[in-house]
């Protein structure tokens, strides 16, 4: 039987997640994933939800997909981005939803600041519901735009990301 594990249901080791992530509310998004990351074991699947900071982790890739798909309705969220810990879409993921399609308006709609379980860890990529996955190092610069799935995404910013950017 698949499992479910939220955030809040779990209790392991985390008075110092419960910590970081009181000081990194200030941050927005980077609270939850806080949260989320150091809710991860090994190769554990979590999805985070953009807009309401929310997230869970599940054992697999595809019951973490399912918690992000939306079908023919108006509610819920889509699919924007999903992470890789390792090349060919291995290790641990991340999946980011965000509330609707990304717009094709020559910005960068939707900012994820990694946490430090995060940061640095991003191999490979997969872009979904028309968004297109920017990664930023440390440095300021980006790679991408990632338009499709990319099993590698190259020396320059292997695990180097620390903010993810959709478009």
């Amino acid at each position: 039987m698949a499992r479910a594990k939220t955030g809040t249901g779990r209790l392991r080791t985390r008075t110092a997640a419960v910590a970081l992530a009181s000081c990194a509310m200030a941050a927005g998004l980077t609270a939850t994933t806080a949260q989320a990351a150091q809710a991860a074991e090994a190769n554990e699947h979590c999805v985070l939800d953009v807009s309401t900071r929310n997230h869970t982790c599940h054992e697999t890739l595809a019951e973490a997909r399912q918690q992000g798909r939306r079908i023919a309705d108006t509610t819920g969220e889509l699919i924007g981005a999903t992470v890789f810990e390792d090349a060919e879409y291995g290790g641990s993921s991340l999946t980011i939803t965000v509330p609707e399609p990304c717009p094709k308006n020559d910005k960068v709609d939707f900012w994820l600041d990694l946490d430090d379980y995060w940061q640095n860890r991003i191999s490979s990529v997969q872009a979904w519901s028309t968004c297109w996955v920017w990664l930023y190092p440390d440095s300021g610069d980006r790679a991408g735009p990632y338009k499709e799935n990319h099993p590698d995404v190259g020396s320059y910013i292997n695990d180097r990301t620390v903010t993810v950017g959709l478009s």
